[in-house]
């Protein structure tokens, strides 16, 4: 019995991990029509792990306009996000530039929201 079940989980999992994104978008972008996307958004598009940053530095750059509005500080915000999305098309489809442009903007707005 446990050796059914361990199989199942393994079954599973590898199934995931093969499979593409089917959900067809990023949480800031849609994925739908690939051939309007910058090279760096059609590369976060079909890779699951740029997805899942680009869903968390989502989730963080609301909370930081959240937190931003109580400062007057929405201005500079939106400013400093569009200048890290400039740089973050610059990696073009480069994974590990792109893992790298994510992995700083979410450290850089999750102590936004926490210490401001």
């Amino acid at each position: 019995m446990k050796t059914q079940f361990h199989f199942i989980l393994l079954a599973v999992l590898a199934a995931s991990f093969f499979t593409p994104i089917s959900s067809a978008s990023a949480a800031s972008f849609s994925c739908m029509e690939t051939d309007r996307l910058n090279a760096s958004e059609q590369r976060v598009c079909k890779s699951r792990s740029l997805s899942a940053l680009d869903e968390r530095l989502d989730s963080w750059y609301h909370r930081a306009m959240k937190r931003a509005s109580y400062f007057d500080f929405v201005k500079e915000l939106r400013h400093e996000q569009r200048h890290w999305l400039r740089e973050r098309n610059s990696c073009g489809g480069h994974y590990w530039c792109l893992r790298r442009a994510y992995k700083q903007r979410l450290r850089v707005l999750r102590n936004f929201v926490e210490h401001v």
